[in-house]
């Protein structure tokens, strides 16, 4: 069970890019195989398109079929570098939900996905010479680096894709009565080795759990609606905007009918009374709400073209 969840863990949060970044709006032309469809009900996007249609100056996918455990790295120095993982890690680093409040798709937020995206891939992309002084900024790199992994998986994979957002019943994580129980982060601290988070932070994985360091509330909220297995998604209506570290007692979850319902959470609940018990120490709590959720709808995608 604790591997399972991990295991997941691993894929969404590792792959969930420039959570307290501002969203740049999707790139692409306004009809074809590389377009994004925005569906009415969709918010626009927060901020203008990058005023340079970046893409990638050379890239390399190839399919990976060997045994070895897969290799997230993200953006490197010079691109971006990923090695015998599912395509779906660069889909969730390029496009974020613009609505919800979410910091990245969780798979029950991506539809359409054909059958053949549990297969892996390598990539190894580099930026051209000219953009690589603007991709040292940190916010520049997230931006830019949403915009080229569209322009890659539209050109490669032809990928096309809408939005969907509708008001749906989710969980909202509240503080609970006395406060958190955990600590804003120190700037000045090093967080220890771990999984590197986009913006700055860290997971660790111990043998009871999980320890996140420098995470925001979004984020966590986000990571929680991962491992709801099928549930309601979980929203951060929390109030706390700074960056914090916490520890998620995973271990100390003991089954449904151990666990009185909360706020209306129950075994009836998918997910939700899994979860519950993991917020015990840390002064959060989950109320059954409505909000809105949003869908990153696969419109058309095909294997990625031959190098």
């Amino acid at each position: 069970m604790i591997g399972k969840i991990l295991a997941v863990g691993f894929v969404c949060v590792g792959a969930a890019l420039g959570q307290t970044a501002s969203v740049p709006a999707d790139v692409g032309a306004s009809s074809g195989a590389n377009s994004v469809q925005t569906s009415s009900a969709t918010p626009a996007a927060t901020t203008a398109a990058p005023a340079k249609a970046y893409a990638f100056d050379v890239v390399s996918i190839r399919q990976n079929i060997s045994e070895l455990p897969g290799d997230f790295t993200g953006p490197t120095a010079d691109g971006y570098h990923m090695a015998n993982v599912s395509l779906v890690v660069p889909m969730r680093a390029a496009y974020v939900p613009l609505a919800g409040g979410a910091t990245y798709y969780t798979q029950d937020q991506m539809q359409g996905l054909p059958d053949w995206m549990n297969e892996n891939y390598d990539i190894d992309a580099r930026i051209a010479e000219e953009d690589r002084a603007e991709w040292q900024k940190p916010e520049s790199q997230k931006v830019m680096l949403r915009a080229m992994l569209q322009a890659l998986l539209a050109e490669r994979c032809k990928l096309a894709v809408h939005r969907e957002v509708k008001e749906v019943g989710v969980r909202s994580l509240v503080v609970a009565k006395g406060g958190p129980k955990f600590k804003r982060t120190d700037p000045a601290v090093e967080h220890p080795d771990g999984v590197k988070l986009s913006w700055g932070g860290v997971m660790v994985y111990t043998q009871g759990g999980v320890s996140f360091y420098g995470t925001t509330m979004a984020s966590f909220a986000s990571f929680l609606s991962s491992m709801s297995n099928g549930g309601r998604p979980v929203q951060d209506r929390t109030g706390l905007t700074g960056q914090y570290d916490l520890i998620l007692k995973v271990g100390s979850y003991a089954g449904p009918a151990t666990n009185a319902p909360q706020d209306g959470i129950s075994a009836s609940d998918p997910g939700g009374s899994m979860i519950v018990p993991w917020l015990n120490g840390l002064g959060l709590k989950l109320e059954s709400a409505k909000g809105q959720v949003e869908t990153l709808v696969i419109d058309h995608m095909e294997r990625p073209s031959a190098n």
